[in-house]
């Protein structure tokens, strides 16, 4: 990742007429960690904006890039 603080990263953008999501997470993370971070993450997405977690889901089309190697 681009800096050493940085624990988990998401990011959405638009490319090319698509949203593009990003995950990116740091090498020294255990896979239990990496999700234990993702599942705080959205309690605090859902403390912020509840409406979001609520049973009236929006949807969203986006593309997943592959990890790169």
């Amino acid at each position: 990742m681009v800096e050493d603080d940085v624990l988990v990263s998401i990011t959405a953008k638009r490319e090319n007429g698509e949203i593009v999501y990003r995950v990116d997470c740091s090498s020294d993370l255990t896979e239990e960690e990496f999700e234990y971070y993702l599942e705080e993450l959205m309690k605090g997405v859902c403390s912020w904006k509840p409406e979001i977690c609520k049973d009236n889901f929006r949807k969203f089309k986006g593309t997943i890039k592959e990890k790169g190697k």
